[in-house]
C-alpha cells in the first residue's frame, strides 16, 4: 500500500493533468437533483394530488420552463446563465383486475444552457410497473426505471441507468400517512473507463450501484399537506482509485403545500444532506476523508390559468459546506414555468 503523502501527491498530478475528470465528476451524482425541471413537475403533481384528494394520473402533461442558474457547474467560478427546459412525461395505466393496475410511463426532460452548453442534457425515462391494493390501506408499487442520461457536450456524465424498486404507502386515522420505499440504482458510464487502485484506466466501464431507503410522514387537511422525510443511501462504484465515488448520504427534511385559493397553490421545501466518503481525501490532509454538508430549499406558486393550464413561479437555493475547499458552493436558481395537461 502506498503511503499518504505518495497517495497525496498522486492525488494532486492527477487533479491538475486531468481537472476536468474529477471537477465534473465531483458533482455529476448531483446534477438530475440540481435541475429544477423534474422537481416542478414532481412538485406540481403533489398539488394536484392535495386538490383532488387522490393519486393524480395524468395521461401526457407538457412543460416548458425558462430560468436563470446563478452557478451552473457548482463551483467556486460561479457561472450563471439562462437556461430553456421542456418535459414531455406520458403515462398508460391498465387495470387488471379490482386490486391491481399495471403502467407505463415515458418521460423526456431537455435543458439548454444558453452559453454554458457543457451542462446541456436529455435525460429519458422509461418507467413500468404494478400498483395494487393490500389490506390495512396499505397500496404497494413495485417498479423498474430504465434511465438514459445525455450531456450532448460531455460524453464523461452519460450513463445508462437502471432502477428498481418497491414503495408502500399507507393511510392512517386522522389524515395522517406515511411511507417506505427501497430502490437499487444501477448506472453503466459507457463512455468512461473505471480507474484501477493506481490512478490509470482500467479495461472495465465505470459502473455504480446504490442502495436507498426512504421514509416520510404527513398529514392531509383541509387546505394544505405537510410531510417530513429522512432517506439513506449507500453509494457504491467500482472505481478503486481512492474508493472515490463510495459514500453514504442521510437526508432529512421536510416539505408543505397550501392552496391559498381555488386556482392559487403554494409549495415549500427543505432539507438537509450528509455525505461521508469511504475513501475519497482532502487535499491538505492526506488522511483525513472528505465530509459534504448541505442544504436545499425551494419555493413554488402555481396558479391555474384554466383546467388544464397552470403557470408556476420556482425558486431554490443550494449550499455546501465541507473539508475540501473545491466542495463548498452556493447557488439559486430562478425560473418560471407553463404547464399543459391532456
Amino acid at each position: 500500500m502506498k503511503k499518504a503523502v505518495v497517495k497525496y501527491l498522486a492525488v494532486a498530478m492527477f487533479a491538475y493533468a486531468g481537472s476536468f475528470s474529477f471537477a465534473a465528476d465531483i458533482k455529476e451524482e448531483e446534477t438530475p437533483e440540481k435541475f429544477l425541471g423534474q422537481t416542478e413537475e414532481k412538485t406540481y403533481k403533489k398539488v394536484e394530488t392535495l386538490k383532488e384528494h387522490k393519486r393524480y394520473k395524468t395521461k401526457l402533461l407538457v412543460s416548458a420552463t425558462q430560468g436563470y442558474d446563478n452557478n451552473v457547474f457548482l463551483d467556486s467560478r460561479r457561472k450563471g446563465d439562462t437556461f430553456s427546459e421542456f418535459i414531455i412525461d406520458g403515462s398508460i395505466s391498465y387495470p387488471m383486475n379490482g386490486r391491481w393496475d399495471f403502467y407505463f410511463d415515458a418521460s423526456t426532460h431537455d435543458i439548454t444552457y444558453w452559453e454554458a452548453t457543457q451542462a446541456n442534457l436529455i435525460d429519458t425515462n422509461l418507467k413500468m410497473g404494478f400498483e395494487g391494493r393490500l389490506p390495512f390501506g396499505i397500496t404497494a408499487d413495485v417498479y423498474n426505471d430504465i434511465e438514459l442520461m445525455e450531456y450532448q457536450n460531455n460524453d464523461n456524465g452519460e450513463y445508462l441507468g437502471d432502477k428498481a424498486g418497491l414503495l408502500l404507502k399507507q393511510k392512517l386515522p386522522n389524515n395522517f400517512f406515511h411511507s417506505f420505499q427501497y430502490e437499487y440504482f444501477y448506472k453503466n458510464y459507457s463512455d468512461r473507463k473505471a480507474f484501477n487502485g493506481w490512478g490509470g484506466f482500467s479495461d472495465s466501464d465505470r459502473v455504480d450501484n446504490r442502495n436507498t431507503v426512504d421514509y416520510s410522514v404527513g398529514k392531509y387537511m383541509k387546505n394544505s399537506m405537510v410531510k417530513v422525510f429522512g432517506e439513506y443511501y449507500l453509494n457504491g462504484s467500482n472505481d478503486s482509485y481512492l474508493d472515490y465515488y463510495d459514500y453514504e448520504s442521510i437526508k432529512l427534511g421536510s416539505s408543505a403545500i397550501y392552496l391559498l385559493t381555488k386556482k392559487l397553490s403554494a409549495y415549500a421545501s427543505f432539507y438537509e444532506q450528509f455525505r461521508h466518503y469511504s475513501g475519497r481525501t482532502i487535499p491538505d490532509d492526506a488522511t483525513a476523508k472528505e465530509h459534504d454538508r448541505g442544504w436545499v430549499t425551494t419555493a413554488s406558486l402555481y396558479y391555474d390559468i384554466t383546467k388544464s393550464a397552470t403557470i408556476g413561479l420556482n425558486y431554490s437555493y443550494r449550499q455546501n459546506k465541507s473539508n475540501n475547499p473545491s466542495q463548498k458552493y452556493s447557488g439559486s436558481i430562478t425560473s418560471l414555468g407553463l404547464y399543459y395537461r391532456f
